[in-house]
């Protein structure tokens, strides 16, 4: 699978602590969400990007690939 870059918009924003938990990735606070964006070099990358959210007990609003 080729290099993909995603935005997972969450609602609210994150703490410190949270934000810290998304290293390496873009974390932007948009209104009443938080968008976190990033390269994901592998599927199942994804799934541990989604997992961590979960397990953050954060709640998803979208995710979607988006251009380079």
């Amino acid at each position: 699978m080729p290099d993909r870059t995603y935005e997972v918009r969450v609602t609210g924003r994150l703490s410190r602590r949270a934000r810290d938990a998304f290293a390496g990735m873009d974390v932007a606070e948009v209104t009443a969400e938080t968008v976190i964006s990033g390269l994901v070099h592998q599927d199942e990358d994804l799934h541990q990007l989604l997992a961590r959210i979960q397990s953050l007990g954060l709640h998803v609003v979208s995710v979607q690939q988006v251009a380079p």
